[in-house]
């Protein structure tokens, strides 16, 4: 399977104590679906700079596969 490269985030990048995790190969998306998380759950519902600063690009290669929406999974 050829490389991918996906922008991904986590809560535990933030600081916080949650093992969320979004993984997207549109920054868009991982900002949107982590915000709407972090609202939800954490009570923080403004998207800060800090946060878009926070977006890493991974590299999926072997044993990755696509999930529903778009998303993937990298074991």
């Amino acid at each position: 399977m050829a490389e991918r490269i996906y922008k991904q985030m986590s809560c535990r990048e933030t600081g916080a104590d949650c093992d969320f995790l979004v993984r997207s190969e549109k920054e868009e998306e991982v900002l949107g679906l982590f915000s709407q998380h972090a609202c939800a759950a954490h009570n923080l519902c403004e998207v800060t700079d800090e946060w878009k600063n926070k977006v890493q690009i991974v590299w999926c290669e072997e044993g990755c596969f696509d999930a529903p929406l778009g998303y993937s999974i990298c074991g």
